[in-house]
């Protein structure tokens, strides 16, 4: 009987003493989700008291459980070994400041998290690892330059917190006595083992747990609020291996798909390459160049003509871009299919959405052979070019262009010297007025047709400006340094028009212009406001006016196949806005769930179950059914990849 109590005193003390650190983490968890609360507490209205008190447990339970015990289970599970080093003071004091290290760490990402969730309405995941692999310097200096006094205050708590957590935290100076253990230990470390693989892995599951777990029940904003930053982050850093869902029979989703795309226009044919179409454009006698103007983070919530159009007061901030709708058309209800740049580029040049597991352009399914529009203006007699105001690496655009089909790239490096020749560097790499200017004069001197794509960056965040004459408003907050900024581009989409109206290409040339996403800095946006940007095109054939048809990114390959007169092959998920569809619908991105909009419904699933509709009841199953067939195909041909045959671009190029 000694002898047991003797080895259930040799572990108490350390059990005791890893509970007490664990509590610290459920603490700090816990005031986390009611500061999320108290701060977001908008988009938490429709919650009721019960989902909210079962988010909060949920969250401690799952989530807040399996990120502290991947980072403490083994040393927890260490101090059960029959060694004496595993519980003598040493060893003890050790873990309590590597624990003091994780919180830290902890609480970082927690705090970036709670800012992310302001500009994009939902947690951070892994577009982290996307921007830290492609653009990781450039979130440093904006770290250090927009963020730096929540990084002093961060370095003062953590300082802070140490005084404390040596003080409170550290085990007591006794003298721990090695005991020689029983037969009883190899059932006692097998149970704490199996306890905390319970932990890490969220229960008794057949997969681990995943950020997507916490939108398995209830409403969405449920998820949000059970979801907590750190674990979102850190799972976002992971490499996910693609797995089609098999939603219905490939036949059922071929079928249903196809039929979301028919168009008089289109044929199917290769029956192995189900997304793959042959369409016959309409006949003109001079192609037209092409022209895409992708403005970074430009949001309908800001431009002025679009809140005119929606019976907002304006801004003040677009006064150009107004003037250009005037000879164009204008399309009030288009929108992006996901909340980051990437997202914009690869649905606007492969046609192709970002879906929750496939990944993203730059991160793999790059290598799949894609109907890319570079690829099909070349085939056309245009020369590409790819232009950007950021650095040439961001988002890997520099290897993806030149898979993509572009004979030109310039990033930011290739801007110099600028023409605001006082103001600093931006952090992003370039201004705009100096990626507009180059490409002037790019356009300039190349035979027609000519195809190009200028992506612009002034209006990200952290929302520089060359200098304060376009400081239209006092920059007290994130909202007007964005107008500010929006101002800026502005003039200089006015300055590239001027030289454009007297330019040799001036009256053969087609301008499409829009957001890659939302800003995130509407005040209380629905989920489809999150992805609402505009559309302006312009351009020889083109009708003036407003154009309400429901429309995505997704849709702008078929459209300019129409519009300058293509014929050939591609995988764009999407259906021309100049042809009239009864099955009409978009598809978005946001967190790990994807959605189908119609007019008059949304449907948002997490390829598990719906977890938002909005809507008449009577077509949710319909609209399912089509969400369903989209994403099993499209996962399907980038898992095999028979989204485009190879022969198309090599036949091309003969």
């Amino acid at each position: 009987m000694k002898h047991l109590l003797s080895l259930s005193k040799h572990h108490t003390r350390p059990t005791l003493f890893f509970l007490k650190l664990m509590l610290v983490f459920y603490v700090v968890f816990f005031l986390c989700r009611l500061l999320f609360l108290q701060i977001y507490s908008h988009e938490f209205d429709d919650l009721t008291w019960l989902q909210t008190m079962y988010a909060l447990l949920k969250g401690a339970l799952f989530f807040d459980t399996s990120i502290t015990l991947v980072f403490l289970g083994i040393p927890f599970l260490i101090s059960y070994l029959p060694w004496r080093w595993c519980v003598s003071q040493r060893y003890l004091s050790f873990i309590t400041w590597y624990s003091f290290v994780v919180l830290c760490v902890f609480v970082f990402l927690l705090a970036a998290d709670l800012l992310y969730f302001g500009l994009v309405h939902r947690h951070a995941g892994h577009e982290v690892g996307a921007t830290l692999n492609s653009s990781a310097m450039a979130m440093v200096g904006i770290a250090f330059s927009e963020y730096w006094l929540q990084l002093l205050v961060m370095v003062v708590v953590v300082f802070l917190g140490a005084k404390l957590w040596g003080k409170w935290m550290l085990p007591q100076q006794k003298k721990v006595v090695h005991q020689n253990l029983s037969w009883l230990s190899i059932p006692v470390f097998v149970s704490m083992f199996l306890l905390i693989l319970l932990g890490m892995r969220g229960g008794v599951t057949s997969k681990p747990i995943q950020a997507i777990f916490a939108y398995d029940e209830g409403p969405m904003e449920q998820g949000h609020l059970a979801l907590n930053g750190a674990f979102s982050i850190l799972h976002g850093l992971k490499k996910s291996t693609m797995h089609t869902p098999q939603f219905m029979s490939k036949e059922d989703a071929i079928a249903t798909s196809q039929l979301l795309f028919a168009s008089s226009r289109d044929a199917y044919p290769d029956a192995n390459y189900p997304l793959m179409r042959q369409r016959d454009g309409l006949q003109q006698a001079d192609k037209p160049n092409v022209v895409i103007l992708l403005l970074e983070s430009w949001d309908s919530a800001f431009v002025d003509f679009a809140r005119i159009t929606e019976g907002k007061m304006p801004f003040g901030v677009t006064p150009n871009y107004d003037a250009l709708v005037k000879e164009g058309r204008f399309y009030a209800n288009f929108y992006a299919n996901g909340q980051r740049s990437i997202d914009g580029i690869s649905s606007v040049i492969a046609g192709i959405p970002t879906v929750p597991g496939a990944g993203y352009l730059g991160e793999g399914i790059e290598v799949n052979t894609m109907g890319w529009l570079p690829k099909l203006a070349k085939a056309q007699g245009y020369s590409t070019a790819f232009m950007q105001s950021s650095y040439r690496a961001s988002f890997y655009l520099d290897k993806i262009s030149a898979l993509a089909g572009f004979d030109t790239y310039m990033g930011a490096e290739d801007l110099r010297p600028s023409a605001h020749q006082d103001a600093i560097t931006p952090d992003w790499g370039g201004w705009d007025y100096d990626l507009f200017n180059k490409a002037q004069h790019w356009f300039e001197a190349q035979q027609q047709p000519f195809f190009g794509m200028l992506f612009t960056a002034s209006t990200h965040t952290p929302w520089q400006l060359p200098d304060k004459r376009w400081e239209k408003f006092a920059p007290t907050g994130d909202q007007e340094k964005l107008l500010n900024t929006m101002y800026y581009t502005d003039w200089v989409l006015g300055e590239f028009f001027k030289k454009v109206k007297s330019s040799a290409f001036a009256n053969n040339t087609i301008f499409l212009i829009l957001g890659d996403h939302v800003s995130g800095l509407a005040k209380n946006p629905t989920t489809l406001e999150q992805h609402h940007i505009p559309l302006l095109m312009l351009g020889p054939g083109i009708q003036a006016g407003v154009d309400n048809t429901l429309a995505g990114q997704l849709d702008l390959i078929p459209t300019l196949m129409d519009l300058a007169g293509w014929s050939g092959r591609y995988a764009s998920m999407g259906t021309s806005l100049l042809e009239q569809h009864t099955q009409r619908g978009i598809l978005i991105t946001r967190d790990d769930m994807v959605g189908r909009v119609e007019n008059g419904a949304l449907l948002m699933h997490n390829l598990k179950r719906t977890v938002k509709f909005e809507g008449d009841a009577s077509r949710q199953a319909d609209m399912e059914h089509k969400l369903q067939a989209q994403v099993q195909l499209l996962m399907d041909s980038l898992e095999h990849n028979t989204l485009m045959s190879t022969k198309v671009h090599a036949e091309s190029f003969d």
